[in-house]
């Protein structure tokens, strides 16, 4: 059974391609490669972990308002960035359109 669909990772092979697997993987790489099946096949609550996680350290390290402050702050680098990667648009370019021009 595959992983996900369109996949072509077979399911007792913990993510990686048939012939790859080694026979002497030690136990720090048979951890990864659990980690990155079950990432593979859940997704979503793998993400929603670690970002409950993030909120959950940052307001016992920071505090309610630091920890909104930050998430606002990558949240909106996240935006910028998928915006650029989505529109090969130059940082500048994107810049001039969202900011309101200067005045010299």
């Amino acid at each position: 059974m595959a992983v996900f669909p369109g996949s072509e990772v077979d399911e007792g092979d913990h993510g990686l391609r048939p012939g790859t697997r080694q026979a002497g993987a030690s136990t720090e790489d048979r951890w990864w490669m659990l980690l990155l099946r079950y990432y593979r096949r859940h997704r979503g609550k793998f993400l929603g972990v670690v970002i409950g996680l993030w909120v959950g350290f940052g307001v016992m390290l920071l505090g309610v308002l630091w920890t909104l402050f930050v998430s606002l702050c990558v949240a909106v680098g996240y935006f910028v960035g998928r915006r650029l990667d989505d529109n090969q648009e130059d940082l500048l370019d994107f810049l001039d359109r969202v900011l309101p021009p200067g005045r010299r």
